[in-house]
């Protein structure tokens, strides 16, 4: 069987799955973004007490009970599957933390937390069948590739449905970060990556003491099993020692506060390369001289940061070096102390060698110890460092988009927007046999021919690559409708209907059997609501709804686009 194939036939059981059991935003049967629960009452739980919670949760009143419900429709062994990550069959709390904190909130579990791992479990369940799949020589792994993993996506629902890891089967790597946004790999190198390298460099110096401080030990009970023989040269030794051991752990603090702050100047380049790029990026001659006034405002303001970040880092690299004056000062303690450390050793060879060639044994395992971890710790920095680097190239791509989405940003990008929805209007763009095709359309889709629905797929475009711009302001391209209102909800733009009066340039969102959105392009005094939406009644399309029509009543709320855009 090819992958392709196989991806098909999979794609489209894990679809129904979704359709039946995820109960996502385009569902009537209710909203996984509602509600909210706290985290803590999950910390310890097994699966039995998990169970009971879920049912007592169930029988509440109002939004809690929909989050429970949710669960118990995805299922709630498969949930609990999914917060045991470890499997020990208990959720302790760094686990509950990493479920929790995909909003950004770790004290309690939000809809939008338990959205985020809903798909993941599909995804995962996708990723364990191909596995299986994979030993039971069933299909090659060598045809494993990225690009049907992106059809495989574009299959069950487009950008909102992604896998945030990699799997890897007989030596071949199925990943998914072609789908990461730059955003997500930025945040997994800073949040994931660098941390655990700086933790196994920690690991490492620790490890290293711990087994110097044994051998120390070591030394510390031969010259007290041979004190009369050794009389005061063991005990000059043993002195002559403490002095060693006491500078080794002053220049292990060293080395630790040492990194500590190249870690913060790590960060403060990150950040500085961010601001710079989109301080470069940033147009004060564009045509709106509203958006002009507003750049040159930001050009000052990122100018201050820069450098205050670069006065910062002046002073970190001042103390690093006077960290590494002192801790070459304790160096040089240490050789001299080692160096009459050995006349010592030697004096003891003369009067007892059986003894000296014992303590040399294991002063010679002292060394090699040392020059281990001096070589694994050398490693990682140069690790840290790459990873640094490429920390670096993010943070200046996003401080580029940013720069460049601010010299559109406001009304002139509302008014584009709403300038190229007329413009496809008036083309008369539609379906050419109903099944979501037609060139035009295509481009909406930035060329791909994928046939799925395409309304998310055209306001991305009037945002986007419509101005020649990738809308990195705001929701960037998505094809999905959830997955624009859970980015704008994400970021606070998003309002249900009732609580918001929409501008022109604004997007609705509608729910009914499956979810839609349409760029406003007017609100009349009544309250009735005029649109440019793609995909309606299979043609980009002029509508309206009054209050209380049925239209009206799919209405589900609003992606604020101008207070995103203005911010």
């Amino acid at each position: 069987m090819s992958l392709n194939s196989f991806l098909t036939k999979l794609g489209s059981l894990i679809k129904t799955q979704f359709q039946d059991t995820q109960i996502d935003t385009t569902s009537q049967v209710s909203n996984p973004f509602k509600g909210s629960i706290d985290a803590s009452i999950f910390a310890g739980a097994d699966i039995d007490s998990f169970k009971e919670t879920i049912a007592k949760g169930i029988k509440l009143d109002g939004d809690d009970s929909i989050f429970y419900q949710n669960i118990n429709e995805a299922g709630v062994e498969d949930v609990f599957d999914y917060f045991d990550k470890n499997s020990d069959g208990v959720i302790d709390e760094e686990e509950l933390n990493n479920v929790a904190s995909v909003d950004g909130k770790d004290s309690d579990i939000s809809g939008y937390d338990l959205n985020y791992a809903l798909n993941s479990m599909a995804y995962e369940n996708l990723l364990d069948t191909f596995d299986e799949q994979v030993k039971a020589g069933k299909i090659d792994p060598q045809e494993v590739n990225s690009q049907a993993f992106n059809n495989y996506t574009s299959n069950i629902g487009g950008s909102n449905y992604k896998n945030y890891g990699s799997q890897t089967q007989n030596g071949s790597t199925i990943s998914s970060e072609q789908q990461y946004s730059t955003k997500e790999k930025l945040d997994k190198i800073e949040n994931e990556e660098i941390p655990e390298l700086e933790e196994k460099k920690q690991e490492i110096i620790d490890k290293a003491q711990s087994d110097i401080d044994a051998k120390n030990e070591e030394l510390d009970q031969l010259l007290k099993d041979n004190e009369e023989k050794l009389g005061k040269l063991g005990e000059d030794y043993s002195k002559k020692q403490d002095e060693i051991q006491e500078s080794d752990k002053k220049i292990n603090e060293y080395d630790s506060q040492i990194s500590q702050k190249q870690s913060e100047i790590g960060k403060n380049e990150g950040t500085l390369a961010n601001l710079e790029a989109e301080l470069g990026a940033i147009k004060t001659d564009t045509n709106d001289e509203e958006v002009n006034k507003t750049n040159t405002e930001r050009k000052t303001e990122l100018e201050s940061e820069i450098q205050k970040l670069k006065d910062a880092n002046s002073k970190l690299e001042k103390e690093i070096a006077e960290l590494e004056e002192k801790k070459e000062e304790e160096n040089k303690l240490k050789s001299q102390n080692q160096q009459e450390l050995n006349t010592i050793q030697e004096q003891i060879a003369q009067k007892n060698p059986e003894i000296a060639e014992k303590m040399s044994k294991i002063q010679e395992e002292i060394q090699t110890i040392e020059e281990t971890k001096e070589k694994d710790v050398t490693e990682i920095d140069s690790q840290i460092q790459a990873k640094r680097e490429e920390a670096n190239k993010y943070q200046k791509e996003i401080g580029q988009k940013t720069g460049e989405a601010e010299s559109l940003t406001g009304a002139k990008m509302v008014q584009d927007a709403l300038k190229l929805a007329e413009e496809e209007l008036a083309k008369g763009v539609y379906e050419l046999t109903g099944n979501n095709d037609n060139p035009e359309i295509d481009k909406y889709r930035n060329g791909a021919a994928n046939g799925q629905p395409w309304c998310a797929s055209f306001v991305s475009w009037i945002y986007g690559a419509g101005q020649n711009s990738d809308n990195a302001a705001t929701f960037g391209y998505d094809a999905s409708v959830s997955g624009i209102k859970s980015k704008a909800e994400s970021a606070g733009y998003y309002a249900q209907k009732g609580n918001y009066t929409p501008q022109a340039g604004d997007l609705m969102i509608q729910k009914n059997n499956a979810s839609h959105v349409g760029v406003v392009t007017g609100v009349d005094a009544d309250g009735t609501i005029h649109t440019i939406e793609g995909n309606s009644s299979d043609k980009v399309q002029r509508c309206s709804y009054a209050p209380g029509s049925s239209g009206y009543n799919k209405i589900s709320g609003w992606v604020k686009m101008n207070e995103w855009l203005s911010n």
